[in-house]
């Protein structure tokens, strides 16, 4: 049997929608995870070097593109 058979309700638009969408959401949860293991693993040393404090280790995370809470002035 096919997988369609098994699920007829798969092949309804407003299902694939939501699952598109569940599936977006899920991969940008991942990513997000992924960055705030990954720059939490640094040492101090080099997030000073790229000119990030620990504690806005979330905000950069989850901050839509150049959008950070706290702006540094050189």
């Amino acid at each position: 049997m096919k997988h369609s058979e098994f699920h007829p309700l798969s092949r309804t638009p407003e299902v694939r929608t939501r699952l598109s969408t569940w599936l977006q959401q899920y991969r940008g949860w991942r990513k997000a995870r992924r960055d705030r293991l990954e720059l939490n693993s640094l040492g101090n040393a080099a997030l000073k070097d790229l000119g990030i404090d620990r504690s806005e280790i979330p905000s950069i995370v989850h901050a839509r593109r150049n959008e950070r809470r706290r702006k540094h002035e050189n």
